[in-house]
């Protein structure tokens, strides 16, 4: 019985090992989306106003007009999302 309850039992070590094994796990199995799948607006807290100074017309995502390469939907030049990254000069 006490060797069934030593092997029931949590250890830091066991907790440790287990992450790093589901994480490496997720890792080899992560695929890039497929081509035209985009993100749901909401998914990037995506709202039409800046943010900080940041705006979707000045990001490396943003498809003129009123697109994105990552989110789905109409985009506005003056929105924003948590996926802004600077356009290079």
């Amino acid at each position: 019985m006490q060797d069934i309850l030593e092997r029931m039992t949590l250890t830091r070590r066991r907790v440790l090992v287990a992450v790093a094994a589901s994480g490496s796990a997720l890792a080899m199995g992560a695929r890039p989306a497929a081509a035209g799948t985009k993100i749901a607006q909401s998914a990037v807290y995506y709202q039409m106003s800046p943010k900080d100074g940041q705006q979707c017309g000045q990001c490396a995502q943003f498809l003129s007009p009123h697109g994105c390469k990552l989110v789905d939907g109409d985009i506005s030049p003056s929105g924003w999302c948590r996926l802004w990254v600077k356009r290079a000069a």
